[in-house]
């Protein structure tokens, strides 16, 4: 999930961001600082750079990010993606022939097999965080990421900063409870952003084709569902062993949950992903339990600790022993999230798809 300052005691696992120094980070500070002027046609040891001119047959654009207009005067020609629900939602566009960099990508997170090939030769920036100078030295103009999903407010990366430097952004539409209301989360934002980065990068054929695919796939998904009597309760559980991690009201599985014909045990918590107490868990009964399999333990020692937890021994998850296990990139806005939703459906109507 994303990462919250409060629980980073249990994420210590966060490695220093790297750091690169480059003509780049030279080269637009001046800029910033109105002191020289650069070249983007030379590169850093001085030679002539091939670089073929940005696209501007239809633009400028405009696309509402967090309800606010960003406009687009031309098609960014050097991105860069953080975390791997974000990479993989670039990559089902097959943008990755633009990509200079991505960061957020690691063991516990891993990249979908369909999309390692477009991802082979990129550089990765940073395992975990995102850093400011990585990004500027690549020479990008154009980042992809989301609230709590490398941005932060108050922090030295946000899409304000990046401005400084010439530096467009996208905010993942779900990560947008971070910095303002909303009235709900739905998997209609990750279409939202694919259609969005269609226009923005003139594959608006491709993006419209993929969202045409996944709402078949819902309402397919609908017409098995359409009569249910019954909406099993269900818990997610992030991590945590103190003090639980969940998915509120406003975190994908709370959606996917919805559409698969369940209830959320926390759809009543107006936040994301947030920490409850295990009493609440207890009163509330789950009758499915959702584990999200990223970090330490994996989704098997998170299951362990929760069979042997002696409170939880007579939540009627527990004792028939159901669950179902989401990878991070399945758990957030990502390409996997209707597939996935299919499986929960499955888990929680199994009689429906016989």
């Amino acid at each position: 999930m994303p990462t919250y300052p409060h629980l980073q005691q249990n994420r210590a696992r966060h490695g220093a961001p790297q750091t690169r120094a480059s003509w780049w980070w030279v080269c637009r500070l001046a800029l910033l600082l109105g002191l020289i002027g650069c070249n983007p046609a030379v590169d850093s040891n001085g030679d002539r750079a091939e670089s073929a001119p940005a696209a501007t047959d239809g633009y400028p654009i405009t696309v509402q990010v967090c309800d606010q207009p960003v406009r687009f005067e031309s098609r960014p020609e050097r991105a860069i993606t953080h975390d791997v629900n974000i990479t993989e939602l670039f990559l089902a566009l097959d943008l990755g022939h633009l990509l200079v960099g991505y960061s957020g990508v690691h063991a516990d997170k891993e990249l979908a097999p369909e999309y390692r090939a477009q991802l082979a030769n990129v550089p990765r920036l940073s395992p975990r965080g995102m850093d400011l100078e990585a990004i500027v030295g690549t020479g990008a103009d154009f980042v992809f990421a989301g609230w709590n999903y490398g941005f932060r407010p108050g922090s030295g990366v946000t899409p304000e900063a990046l401005e400084k430097f010439g530096i467009r952004s996208y905010i993942l539409t779900e990560s947008c409870i971070r910095v303002g209301p909303r009235e709900r989360v739905s998997l209609e934002d990750t279409f939202l952003d694919l259609l969005n980065l269609g226009r923005i990068f003139q594959v608006s054929a491709r993006a419209e084709a993929l969202v045409a695919d996944y709402r078949r796939g819902l309402a397919e998904l609908a017409e098995n569902l359409h009569d249910i009597d019954h909406r099993p309760r269900v818990f997610v559980y992030d991590s945590g062993e103190t003090t639980p991690l969940t998915a509120g009201r406003f975190a994908m599985p709370n959606a996917m949950i919805e559409v698969a014909g369940g209830v959320n045990i926390f759809n009543d918590v107006g936040s994301s992903w947030v920490p409850v107490n295990w009493e609440d868990v207890i009163e509330r009964d789950p009758e499915l339990i959702v584990i999200v399999d990223y970090d330490r333990p994996d989704a098997a020692g998170k299951k362990a600790f929760l069979m042997q937890k002696p409170e939880l021994a007579e939540v009627s998850a527990i004792r028939h022993q159901r669950f179902v296990v989401l990878a991070y990139a399945e758990a957030t806005p990502g390409p996997r999230n209707v597939a996935r939703t299919r499986t929960l459906a499955q888990a929680l109507h199994p009689e429906r798809f016989r």
